[in-house]
């Protein structure tokens, strides 16, 4: 991967998003490092990773309890949180941001922010989301939305993950996802470019402009 033509994006340029497409997990997890170094060095300002994971796979977080996977052997990440999956149906969001607010690290209000525009996008497609007792983005009964975060010094990535399709929901059948009973986990029945359509908006509405890059200039063989 090369990241040559955003090296030259100074990091008081306005932020800049990606739809990545789908992406195997293990090397979107080493592009984040890579891009939590560069943005931690201020090489590059804050950047906006959309995606999809295939082949489907199963993290956890710093938390996890082996009861909620048995016989499985999920890759251990950064991020809070306990077992969940990633696959077709399901846009997951990076956010490889400087939290810092006013000079300081803010992480609290930041994962309220992102809480926020969560629900935001998934209230404009004319649902009523809202934060449960249990971690999540909830509609109904069902939890729709992940969220497990991770700072790097003052940078996050991991994020928050969107189920837009049922079928996406098979995978959680095997796990007790964060805890949870499988059958809890739903989706918000839509179309992955109008999810994503309504949180880039958004994104721009609480963390002001983004410019778009095409994908070939982050991962050029994708």
């Amino acid at each position: 991967m090369s990241l040559q033509k955003v090296d030259i994006v100074s990091s008081s340029t306005t932020r800049l998003s990606v739809d990545l497409g789908t992406i195997e997990y293990g090397r979107c997890l080493d592009l984040q490092r890579l891009l939590v170094s560069r943005r931690k060095a201020g090489t590059i300002p804050d950047i906006l990773l959309f995606l999809e994971h295939s082949p489907g796979v199963y993290t956890i977080g710093r938390k996890a309890d082996p009861a909620n996977f048995p016989g499985l052997d999920p890759i251990k990440i950064e991020r809070g949180g306990d077992i969940t999956y990633h696959g077709k149906g399901q846009l997951v969001v990076y956010p490889i941001f400087d939290i810092r607010s006013s000079g300081k690290l803010d992480v609290r209000r930041f994962v309220h922010r992102i809480e926020s525009v969560a629900i935001n996008a998934i209230n404009n497609l004319g649902h009523n989301a809202y934060i449960g007792e249990e971690p999540g983005i909830w509609v109904g009964q069902k939890k729709v939305a992940s969220i497990g975060m991770a700072i790097d010094g003052f940078v996050s990535y991991h994020g928050i993950a969107f189920n837009y399709s049922p079928k996406v929901l098979e995978g959680f059948m095997k796990i007790r996802p964060c805890g949870l009973d499988p059958g809890s986990m739903g989706h918000i029945d839509t179309s992955r470019s109008a999810i994503l359509h309504e949180l880039h908006n958004a994104f721009i509405s609480e963390f002001g402009p983004f410019v778009s890059l095409e994908k070939e200039i982050i991962v050029p063989d994708l």
